[in-house]
């Protein structure tokens, strides 16, 4: 009841400014700690944002795309096919790796040429069955002529088929690049069930969308695919660092003074939610030393606050056994990882890209549920907190504090060794 009088009030608030409440659903962890729930959450619609909405509607109908069956499109025979996925998160990345695999084996002939955003053109930069690779950033809308160089880049390349992949939102921005790539059909996922009216104009055919991970992460970027006939055998993401990413990884081990087999960690993570606290990485990095083992700490540029914090509780005690990797781009990060012989990580990016190089990993889950979001590799297991400590941040808040650190220094110290092999000295 007190939940549905304060949406009332912010409902008649919003209405006295001409905006208006809609509803979408979510996946929340239950109260229980057991599973995750349905739970409609409402948000500000806005006359801008309802504006938006029917202006593009209005553009979009302007374009209508000749229509194709999934029985006509796997038969055609493209030279190159354009991929766009330029989210910005680097597990979401990760995660859609065998769908561009799906379709590198569906066209094999083709050349696959994938535009994305710069932090995830690092991430897939060595994948061998991409021809080529354009990266557009939102500040290109605010540079006139980086975003018309990029075009006439993406045009050059005269691409008959574009996809749009998408994963839990509709993004209009790739809607729109694939719109003046120039290619005939245009692929890509139905725009209704997140709001937007477009997809309909836009796409030669519509694949089947949902805004709800109610599947393995994988499974969910896969299954727009599938629906058409595209699919392949291997639903495992998989990374190989090339060979000036794996040049650039011995010379920071040779830096830092490690060997292959040292033990690797990051304490970070893009949702403060999700992160286990410092002073326990850091008692288990001692307890690694004292095992005779090197540990190297690994970190990205949103981790400052994690790093800071790791570096004050090892303090005084640390030793010269746990050592810190530079800032290094994901390319670089993937070399390393698949050098060392364990890694230990919340859920995050670096956990994504441990799982795909095929590192024996720990990954430590709190708010949100390993069953979507745990890498699938067999060599990755899941540690999740099962209860949860009042915390007046929020319900996703005060979980990580219930993983012990006798449970999560047994689970490193007796995973199975690594026993994937790779050409170590390319």
């Amino acid at each position: 009841m007190a939940r549905t009088a304060r949406t009332k009030a912010v409902s008649n608030r919003l209405r006295r400014t001409g905006c208006s409440l809609v509803s979408r659903t979510e996946w929340h962890r239950s109260p229980g700690g057991k599973g995750h729930a349905r739970k409609e959450v409402t948000m500000a619609d806005s006359p801008t944002r309802r504006l938006k909405r029917k202006l593009a509607a209005a553009v979009t109908s302007l374009w209508r795309r000749p229509k194709i069956s999934p029985e006509e499109l796997r038969a055609l025979r493209p030279v190159r096919i354009l991929l766009v996925r330029q989210h910005n998160q680097m597990g979401d990345m990760v995660c859609a790796l065998p769908a561009l695999r799906a379709l590198q084996e569906t066209w094999p002939a083709a050349e696959l040429h994938l535009v994305t955003s710069p932090v995830n053109g690092a991430v897939v930069r060595d994948l061998p069955y991409l021809a080529g690779m354009l990266t557009f950033s939102q500040r290109m809308w605010r540079r006139p002529w980086a975003l018309l160089r990029f075009v006439r880049a993406m045009r050059r390349l005269r691409c008959e088929v574009a996809f749009v992949l998408g994963s839990v939102s509709f993004s209009v921005t790739s809607a729109a690049i694939a719109l003046v790539s120039g290619a005939r059909w245009i692929v890509g996922p139905d725009s209704r069930p997140y709001g937007w009216d477009l997809s309909h104009n836009l796409f030669a055919l519509e694949l089947p969308a949902s805004p709800v991970v109610d599947r393995p992460a994988v499974e969910h970027n896969l299954a727009p695919l599938q629906a058409v006939g595209i699919d392949t055998a291997d639903h495992e993401p998989r990374l190989d660092p090339g060979a000036e990413s794996q040049a650039r990884a011995r010379q920071i081990m040779a830096d830092l003074g490690l060997e292959d087999g040292f033990w690797a960690l990051h304490p970070g993570a893009g949702k403060c939610q999700n992160v286990w606290p410092a002073d326990r990485f850091a008692a288990v990095a001692e307890r690694a030393v004292a095992a005779g083992h090197g540990v190297l700490v690994m970190h990205g540029p949103a981790d400052g606050p994690a790093l800071t914090a790791l570096k004050a509780a090892l303090g005084q005690a640390n030793s010269s056994g746990v050592v810190f990797a530079p800032l290094l781009e994901v390319a670089v990060c993937s070399a390393l990882l698949a050098r060392c012989g364990r890694f230990l990580g919340n859920d995050t990016g670096m956990m994504h890209v441990a799982g795909a190089v095929g590192t024996p990993t720990v990954a430590l889950f709190g708010p949100t549920d390993p069953a979507l979001w745990k890498p699938p590799s067999p060599r990755v297991i899941a540690l999740r907190s099962s209860r949860r400590t009042p915390d007046d941040r929020g319900e996703e808040f005060g979980w990580m504090e219930n993983l012990s650190i006798e449970e999560v220094w047994e689970a490193w110290r007796d995973l199975a060794p690594a026993t994937r092999t790779m050409e170590r000295d390319a």
